[in-house]
């Protein structure tokens, strides 16, 4: 007889656009999975390099792979959005289409999920970057056992990839991720997902492969105004829930402030509105002084370690040019 955790169906969302170069690893990784009662969701963001071919000949040969394809472009939060629709799983995970898993990943967190009785498991992931791989760290994680939600640290751990979600609460709280934003609209699913779930439990085991070097990824390609504008619209949804449920965690607020003053403060023509910087200054008054404090001290410290050491360069060529000029 199957224990609960076997006989789990997973659904797993993976949104895709333009990905042909890593799409086949990422599915491929799925299909190795030794929990093998699953289903995969390929949600097609108007791909125009040929990955939706790729998506489609997994469709054609496994029927535990759906293609779906939007009909215009709509970003990553419409694609799991679809995806959740869609979804006929007990469970539910989000996987990004230049990533890939290990074949005992969904089998552990499933596993973790059955004996921890939790609605949201955390799993260890691994961060792929020039070509290194290390371990992903997540601030305030380092044991296997429950985690209250007041206790979660929106850091690194903001990422929807690294958990299993329970569809039941998805589906009992009406929990989708918010169709305005493309930068935060992670941290808002989890905040949303994490208040209301009944228990979150942190496995300690793997791996989810992230490749952390992804040159087309949305927050290496927007601009200092698109960020402000995102992360503001993510602040005030955030003050808005942290009221309703009653659950608070003001750590998360606090995160996302801090990078909307990173971002003004670097870029002064890029303005916070009133109503933004009041948000934050009821948070904590002298956050921008931090913050300020904070950039001007690695200024500081960026050129002492650059400068002498710019300096120093140039002596030493000078040197063997001279050298070379008396042979």
């Amino acid at each position: 007889m199957m224990s609960p955790a076997q006989a789990a169906k997973v659904s797993v969302i993976v949104p895709f656009h333009n990905s042909r170069a890593t799409l086949a690893l990422a599915l491929d990784s799925i299909a190795a999975s030794s929990h093998a009662n699953f289903e995969v969701l390929m949600v097609d963001d108007c791909s125009a390099d040929g990955s939706g071919a790729v998506a489609e000949s997994y469709a054609g040969r496994d029927r535990r792979f759906r293609y779906f394809r939007n009909s215009e472009n709509r970003r990553v939060s419409f694609c799991r959005n679809r995806g959740i629709d869609n979804a006929a799983g007990d469970c539910i995970l989000f996987a990004d289409s230049d990533d890939w898993i290990s074949p005992d990943w969904i089998a552990n967190l499933l596993g973790d999920a059955a004996a921890s009785g939790a609605e949201i498991v955390i799993g260890k992931a691994m961060r792929l970057r020039g070509g290194r791989e290390r371990e992903f760290r997540m601030a305030g994680l380092k044991r296997r056992g429950h985690i209250e939600f007041e206790a979660v640290v929106f850091k690194d751990n903001s990422v929807v990839w690294n958990k299993l979600y329970s569809a039941a609460l998805l589906k009992r709280e009406g929990i989708r991720f918010d169709e305005s934003l493309y930068i935060g609209e992670d941290l808002l699913f989890n905040f949303m997902a994490m208040s209301r779930a009944r228990g979150i439990f942190y496995g300690g085991r793997g791996y989810y492969h992230y490749r952390a070097d992804n040159e087309l990824s949305i927050m290496r390609g927007s601009v200092p105004e698109e960020r402000i504008s995102n992360l503001s619209r993510v602040l005030r949804r955030l003050v808005e829930y942290s009221e309703n449920p009653g659950k608070k965690n003001n750590a998360a607020l606090r995160k996302v402030a801090r990078d909307i003053l990173v971002n003004h403060y670097r870029h002064m023509s890029c303005a916070v509105d009133d109503s933004t910087m009041s948000m934050i200054l009821k948070l904590d008054r002298r956050l921008p002084f931090k913050v300020r404090f904070s950039l001007f001290r690695k200024a500081v410290r960026r050129a002492f370690i650059h400068g002498p050491g710019t300096m120093l360069l140039r002596l030493v060529q000078r040197g063997k040019m001279r050298c070379e000029e008396s042979q």
